[in-house]
């Protein structure tokens, strides 16, 4: 893998960490999935503005980035045919196909149903 590949790799990587840690729209939509409390109301793990119903847009706008970077880097993975025999790129690989699933899960409900996680 060229160097200019690696960097490539890194920045759409990070282009799915950094809202993540930031705001975790991802997570606090699974979260917010289960009941967490005896009456059923459920509260965001992590309480930011994106939650709010008037920010729809801006967390549409933000889940997409996070899709935007999977697929980036699940692509520099499979042009990167060198390491096919190495367990941790199998690994790699097969955990960003999950996750480029659980978000675009995530974005097809905030895109179709108009709801605010």
């Amino acid at each position: 893998m060229t160097k200019a590949q690696k960097i490539w790799m890194w920045i759409s990587g990070l282009m799915f960490l950094i809202p993540e840690i930031l705001w975790s729209p991802v997570v606090n939509f699974y979260y917010e999935l289960s009941p967490t409390s005896v009456s059923g109301n459920t509260h965001p793990l992590i309480n930011n503005f994106l939650q709010k119903s008037d920010n729809l847009d801006y967390l549409k706008f933000v889940i997409f980035i996070q899709l935007g970077g999977l697929i980036i880097f699940i692509v520099s993975l499979v042009k990167n045919k060198t390491n096919l025999k190495s367990v941790v790129y199998w690994i790699l690989f097969v955990l960003a196909l999950l996750i480029f699933i659980f978000v675009a899960f995530a974005l097809y409900f905030a895109m179709t149903f108009n709801i605010s996680f």
